[in-house]
């Protein structure tokens, strides 16, 4: 039988029925390196588009806020301004307020008005989300720092710039927790195929079948993201695909010739 290399399943596993005799005979220890490549290079597409949706949001969002910030001086963890304090940093449309900077001892906690930021004489209190517990961070360690427009627009620039990269790894390892829930899940059911084709086929062949049977389904998003069209099957459809992908591969890897190489 000829040997696969773990690029081939990208491409032949919409048909091959040798690459999946290959797979679940030669692939030992290979199922999850498969996993997480294919998982990296069909996560790529979905990076871009949301690192031109972060740009778009920037473009259009931050001239609004960034207009109103001051010059901020922060010396020795203590905090100085050019405008009177408080000073209110609100929304574009004037709806409510964003920020507070605060130096005079007015505002010591944010409110329940929705205000996400408070910059005190000595500490930076951060709303996560609206119903989240707020974050205080203690400015005693910046010993000189100056904020002024053109600072926020060049750490703006940078979110911009790397935002993407920075998510990326991080995705990549949640996506790759998820999906291996659901490869597991789906080689557990691959075993009630195995006793319809009436084969020992074991668990660990089933992994290996299951994360190369995700590939097509996985494509299929990524094509969407690359084309910008919203993917509407869902995980239900898209592990209903795989199934059927893998209900397919057990079938052939259970033929007589192969079946008894198989069970480990």
């Amino acid at each position: 039988m000829r040997r696969y290399t773990i690029f081939h399943p990208l491409f032949m596993s919409y048909y091959s029925d040798p690459l999946y005799k290959d797979v679940a005979r030669n692939w030992k220890g290979y199922g999850l390196a498969y996993l997480v490549l294919l998982l990296a290079l069909c996560l790529a597409p979905e990076m871009v588009r949301l690192q031109g949706d972060i740009s778009d949001v920037l473009a259009s969002e931050a001239p609004g806020f960034v207009s109103q910030v001051p010059v901020i001086s922060i010396s020795k963890g203590q905090v100085s301004m050019d405008k009177p304090s408080p000073y209110f940093i609100t929304y574009p449309d004037k709806s409510k307020t964003f920020a507070i900077i605060d130096t005079s001892g007015k505002y010591t906690s944010l409110g329940n008005d929705g205000t996400a930021v408070l910059l005190t004489g000595t500490k930076l209190l951060v709303r996560r989300t609206p119903d989240d517990d707020v974050n205080v961070f203690d400015l005693a360690g910046i010993d000189h720092l100056i904020i002024d427009q053109k600072q926020v627009y060049a750490w703006i620039r940078l979110i911009r710039d790397w935002s993407a990269f920075v998510l990326y790894p991080v995705t990549l390892l949640f996506t790759f927790l998820y999906q291996m829930t659901q490869v597991l899940l789906c080689a557990a059911i691959g075993t009630l195929f195995a006793k319809r084709f009436r084969t020992d086929l074991g668990y660990k062949p089933l992994i290996r079948l299951s994360a190369v049977a995700y590939t097509p389904a996985m494509i299929l998003q990524a094509l969407h993201a690359l084309l910008g069209i919203g993917f509407p099957y869902g995980p239900s459809i898209t592990f209903l695909i795989t199934a059927g992908y893998l209900y397919h591969a057990v079938g052939v890897v259970s033929e007589k010739e192969t079946a008894e190489a198989v069970k480990y």
